[in-house]
């Protein structure tokens, strides 16, 4: 099996890419990174760099031709990638006025509305794993403990971002959104991104998205509660949504098709 992770130099993603590394010999992973110097300290990765199984490509996400420049290379061998990991997220900076804010605003959305528009559309196609958050549309939003709404009040611009996400793979996965969500704001989702996808939605065929609840660097537990809408998720560490990833969604192939909340 071959990975391509965009997004993966650290957080959900690195911890992903390393738990599917350990857990197959015959598994190879392609990183896409802004700076391919991001592993040089790591022990741990760089045993698989150097065995050739962990293969580095320099490349932003923001950049359409470094991604199409990174699929190329990724399948350059004559093995096509088999999966997908997009885990592409920003680091929030605290602003009085608006909470948490991330730049671009549209990061995530951008990011993969160039993965998706390079993506090959003949079958098979590789299985897209995508990171998105819990909470991110008004419907799912009702479901938060209400407790926790303080801090999801604070992530409200990140939030936009990881929505317009959503809005792009149910369409182009063909699931069902509902009215009441409404759209992502214009500068999140350009007018022209259907047609940019092709125009034809329900073209994406394997497509999984992960929705974490809020996120923490706790330690790895093994333990979680995963559900399409799941009410009352409070927290997660990343170590475990990489575990919940790298076994119940890739390994398992348990939530194929489908949007999974994650989270305790």
């Amino acid at each position: 099996m071959k990975v391509l992770a965009i997004g993966a130099s650290r957080n959900v993603g690195y911890f992903a890419a390393l738990n599917i590394l350990k857990g197959d010999e015959s598994t190879t992973v392609v990183f896409q990174l802004r700076n391919v110097s991001a592993f040089d300290e790591d022990a741990e990765m760089q045993q698989f760099i150097k065995s050739g199984r962990a293969n580095l490509i320099k490349g932003d996400a923001l950049v359409e031709d470094d991604v199409r420049k990174t699929w190329n290379e990724a399948n350059a061998d004559g093995i096509p990638v088999d999966v997908v990991l997009f885990t592409v997220g920003g680091t929030p900076k605290f602003t009085f006025t608006r909470g948490l804010v991330i730049d671009p605003p549209d990061l995530c959305t951008s990011a993969l509305l160039n993965v998706l528009s390079t993506l090959r559309r003949t079958q098979p196609q590789p299985k897209l794993i995508a990171i998105t958050s819990n909470g991110v549309t008004p419907s799912t939003h009702g479901g938060l403990p209400f407790l926790s709404r303080a801090f999801y009040a604070l992530i409200t611009v990140p939030h936009a971002d990881k929505f317009g996400m959503e809005r792009a793979l149910y369409w182009s996965a063909g699931w069902a959104w509902k009215e009441s969500d409404g759209e992502p704001e214009g500068h999140i989702l350009p007018h022209d991104w259907q047609a940019r996808l092709g125009g034809q939605e329900g073209w994406l065929k394997n497509v999984v998205v992960v929705r974490p609840a809020i996120l923490t660097d706790g330690v790895e537990t093994g333990k979680w509660k995963a559900g399409v809408e799941l009410p009352g998720l409070w927290t997660v560490s990343r170590k475990d949504v990489a575990k919940f990833v790298s076994d119940e969604v890739l390994k398992e192939g348990k939530w194929d098709g489908k949007p999974v909340s994650v989270g305790f």
